[in-house]
């Protein structure tokens, strides 16, 4: 199965035009950078697993809510290798 990994690094308010819907069943979510403020917002109503990337939240204070998976460096490119494809939005 198909699966993407889409990467966000803003607050979810910056992305108007995105569409829950255009995250399937088997895609991933990865929250870095500013999209570690507003986990609440990008959690809410999502399909799948979100993941936050770990030296992003630590820079930030932002400590993940216990839906939202943190990863280090290495377990993001292992992410990432394991998603047929990536978004960056």
């Amino acid at each position: 199965m198909s699966s993407t990994l889409h990467i966000f690094s803003k607050p979810k308010s910056y992305y108007t035009a995105f569409d829950i819907n255009l995250v399937s069943e088997h895609d991933k979510v990865l929250l870095q950078q500013d999209a570690c403020y507003d986990q609440y917002q990008f959690a809410l109503n999502c399909p799948v697993q979100i993941y936050m990337l770990e030296t992003c939240a630590i820079a930030r204070a932002v400590t993940p809510i216990d839906s939202i998976q943190q990863v280090d460096d290495l377990s993001w490119v292992d992410l990432i290798a394991k998603c047929d494809k990536s978004i960056t939005w």
